[in-house]
């Protein structure tokens, strides 16, 4: 994808690159990854300010499912616990956790005025790619252990990253936002680094994408990733499951596995294709009345991932008030 990056004008430009430390694999399930002095996980940024606030780190926590006894207890009806997870959420959010936690750690660790512009620039755009990764592979779990940033140079790697598959073979996303945005990340990057940045380095990165000189690449690149991901889902399947003739050792019958791999590839090219911006002739433009943002697939996706009615659907330990 970085190739494809350097070869589109809007992404080249804004020097999109996917941060890759070197990985060595040591086992089907184990990995050595480069690691650095300098890496920070948004958890240890949270865990930092309550060290310092001398405050519980579990504390919201707690909080938060004692306020959702009525609903565990099944007390009120399935409307209502939306309700009762935003009043909690908004009590969080007031109480206990405010939106100012990242950009006091940042400011505090980046002393230099014209260091800080520049990391946030970066850190922004790896932010954007890290976003736009989790959205077109459908993957969940973001929560904050599992994000390490660089401070000294932005850069963002993800651990645990791989999406979930149901027992079709399909990849599962149940989560209500599509990707991790939370408050102190918004308060950090303010409404024009959010806007400005994140947004067009999302637009940009998709449009490279599924432009018509790269789709083909994508789509086997693609397609190679799903049939290892499939091959080591069908390894895993439940031992009651009835065994079909196998596909390299696993249970999948070759016709129905070929199916799955491409079904997967396709879901996964229509979600590019739903957020990149599409060239519009001037006549159809001025049809649409009134006129569309480019960026509007991508700016309903930010929109999703801020509204406070997603975020307190997610779980507690997903820290969506952090």
């Amino acid at each position: 994808m970085n190739r494809m990056f350097d070869k589109h004008k809007e992404s080249r430009r804004r020097h999109i690159c996917i941060h890759t430390p070197i990985i060595i694999p040591v086992w089907s399930q184990v990995r050595m990854v480069e690691d650095d002095l300098m890496y920070s996980t948004f958890l240890e940024v949270y865990e930092n300010h309550c060290a310092r606030n001398n405050r519980e780190a579990d504390l919201p926590i707690t909080k938060f499912k004692e306020q959702l006894n009525q609903a565990i207890s099944g007390q009120i009806s399935p409307e209502a616990v939306i309700d009762l997870r935003l009043q909690a959420y908004n009590d969080m959010t007031k109480n206990f956790v405010t939106d100012s936690i990242l950009s006091q750690y940042m400011y505090k660790t980046l002393l230099s005025g014209n260091h800080m512009w520049a990391f946030k620039k970066q850190f922004a755009i790896q932010l954007a790619l890290s976003s736009f990764m989790s959205f077109m592979l459908q993957i969940g779990g973001r929560s904050p252990n599992k994000i390490l940033f660089a401070k000294n140079t932005g850069k963002i790697f993800q651990t645990d990253f791989h999406p979930a598959y149901d027992a079709n073979g399909m990849v599962e996303f149940n989560e209500p936002v599509p990707f991790r945005l939370t408050r102190n990340l918004q308060a950090f990057f303010s409404h024009f680094g959010v806007e400005g940045l994140i947004v067009s380095a999302m637009c940009a990165a998709a449009q490279a994408v599924v432009s018509p000189k790269q789709s083909q690449h994508l789509w086997h690149h693609l397609a190679m990733f799903f049939r290892d991901e499939l091959l080591s889902w069908s390894w895993r399947r439940p031992l009651g499951m009835p065994l079909t003739p196998v596909v390299g050792g696993g249970n999948l019958n070759p016709v129905d596995f070929k199916q799955k791999v491409t079904t997967n590839v396709d879901h996964v090219i229509d979600r590019i294709n739903g957020i990149a911006p599409q060239y519009v002739s001037e006549e159809e433009e001025n049809a649409v009345d009134p006129p569309q943002s480019v960026q509007r697939g991508v700016t309903d996706l930010v929109e999703a991932a801020l509204t406070p009615r997603n975020l307190c659907m997610m779980d507690p330990t997903w820290h969506p008030w952090f």
